[in-house]
């Protein structure tokens, strides 16, 4: 009796081993949410101020950056993660003011992170 239940135990153990090594990768966080203030410009094309849905896949450092609304992608687009030193304690939009008063959108910084995405204009 002793014996089926170490057995079972064990398999338990092992499963639960599986599982939680299977899920690290889940654990890295490759997306956020992001609220622009302003109209910001992406590459050419303008991003309404409002909520986005940002996700990235990294190829070291380059990266793809996907922007959804509503379950909508509404851009794709190159950019660059880099580690900083600094982690941040919110999340934080970096624009730059260009001649004709449009913002351009240069860097976006994740909460309780030291990732950047930063976008080449």
């Amino acid at each position: 009796m002793k014996r089926g239940i170490a057995k079972h135990l064990a398999t338990g153990i092992l499963l639960l081993g599986l599982l939680l090594a299977a899920g690290i990768p889940a654990l890295a966080k490759n997306s956020g949410t992001v609220y622009l203030m302003h109209d910001a410009v992406l590459h050419g094309k303008t991003l309404p101020a409002g909520k986005y849905y940002v996700e990235w896949k990294t190829h070291s450092p380059e990266a793809t950056v996907q922007f959804s609304q509503r379950f909508r992608v509404v851009l794709f687009t190159e950019g660059r993660l880099e580690r900083r030193h600094k982690i941040y304690d919110r999340d934080m939009v970096v624009y730059d003011m260009k001649p004709d008063g449009s913002m351009a959108l240069m860097e976006i910084r994740f909460a309780n992170s030291n990732k950047v995405l930063v976008f080449n204009q």
